[in-house]
C-alpha cells in the first residue's frame, strides 16, 4: 500500500450516487479534489441537499485504481472514509455522523 499516493482525480469532480435507500433519502454528492490534500463536497440530493464543505484529506492507494480517502468535516466534526474504485466505478462511504455510524455503497463517476 502506498500511504503517500496522489489520487488520479485531483483537479476533477466526481459524483457519488448512493441510491434511494439511505438514511438521508436518495443521497448524492459531488466531490471535487482541489489538490492532493484538499477536497470539497456538495450534497446534490437527499435530506441535506445543498450542504457543502472544504477540508483536508488523506489517501492510501490499495492497488491500481483503488484508494481509501479520509477526512473530518470541520463544521460538523463528522468523520468520513471513502473507498473509491476508479476501475469499477464504485464508492463506499463509512461515516460517523452525529455519533451514528452510516455505511453507504454506490456508483462513482466523473462529472467534471
Amino acid at each position: 500500500m502506498d500511504k503517500n499516493a496522489t489520487l488520479p482525480s485531483v483537479g476533477e469532480t466526481w459524483l457519488a450516487d448512493f441510491g434511494p435507500d439511505t438514511p438521508l433519502g436518495h443521497f448524492t454528492a459531488e466531490i471535487t479534489f482541489n489538490s492532493p490534500t484538499s477536497v470539497t463536497f456538495l450534497v446534490t440530493g437527499g435530506a441535506i441537499k445543498g450542504a457543502t464543505e472544504t477540508m483536508d484529506y488523506t489517501t492510501v492507494k490499495v492497488r491500481d485504481g483503488l484508494y481509501v480517502v479520509r477526512w473530518t468535516e470541520p463544521e460538523s466534526g463528522d468523520h468520513v472514509t471513502h473507498i473509491e474504485d476508479y476501475n469499477e466505478g464504485s464508492c463506499m462511504a463509512s461515516s460517523v455522523i452525529g455519533g451514528n455510524f452510516v455505511q453507504l455503497v454506490g456508483a462513482w463517476s466523473r462529472v467534471g
